[in-house]
């Protein structure tokens, strides 16, 4: 099996709106046959600000600006933040061959003294898939469509416009695959 990580899962647009991951756009980061598949859901907006994650641990951060998003549906506590490679805090792995992810409380430390990677988006838990879970629903036709990620996708839009996006950039990748 190839490995997904670094890949978009892009809601196929026949998905249910009554599914959670309706119109979403999940950017895998780790892939394995015996672990299962995780991801970020990069397209869900919450109400919770950056600002607000920070003043929660006691340091101050001088705008309202980012918002934080919802990774998924699994351990909605966790905050991780999805960020360019030239970055790095004490719990940074690599998330693909193009981008991080870190979670501790350094990072909140570092970005509110301006030191920050050039792309970030905070979010709160993540998406989580079964050994071969996601290979069921990429083979239904109410599943995923996939292509690679890229900055702009990643960190450029969000919510509906973001997915709709991903769904051009799949089928630009797509388009480019018979030529």
């Amino acid at each position: 099996m190839e490995s997904r990580v670094g890949k978009l899962l892009i809601a196929h647009p026949n998905l249910p709106k009554h599914d959670w991951f309706h119109k979403t756009v999940v950017y895998i980061y780790s892939d394995s046959p015996q672990q299962g598949t995780l991801g970020l859901t990069l397209n869900v907006r919450t109400n919770v600000t950056v600002k607000r994650l920070f003043n929660d641990k006691g340091i101050i951060y001088p705008s309202e600006y980012p918002s934080v998003y919802k990774g998924g549906p699994v351990t909605e506590q966790s905050i991780i933040m999805l960020h360019t490679p030239e970055w790095a805090s004490t719990n940074t792995i690599p998330a693909g061959s193009s981008y991080r992810i870190s979670s501790d409380t350094l990072m909140f430390q570092k970005l509110s003294l301006g030191d920050q990677p050039a792309y970030w988006r905070m979010f709160l838990g993540l998406a989580a898939w079964a050994p071969n879970q996601l290979d069921r629903e990429l083979s239904s036709s109410f599943g995923w469509l996939m292509c690679e990620a890229n900055d702009d996708i990643l960190f450029n839009y969000s919510e509906e416009e973001q997915w709709e996006a991903a769904l051009a950039l799949s089928s630009q990748q797509m388009i480019n695959s018979f030529f």
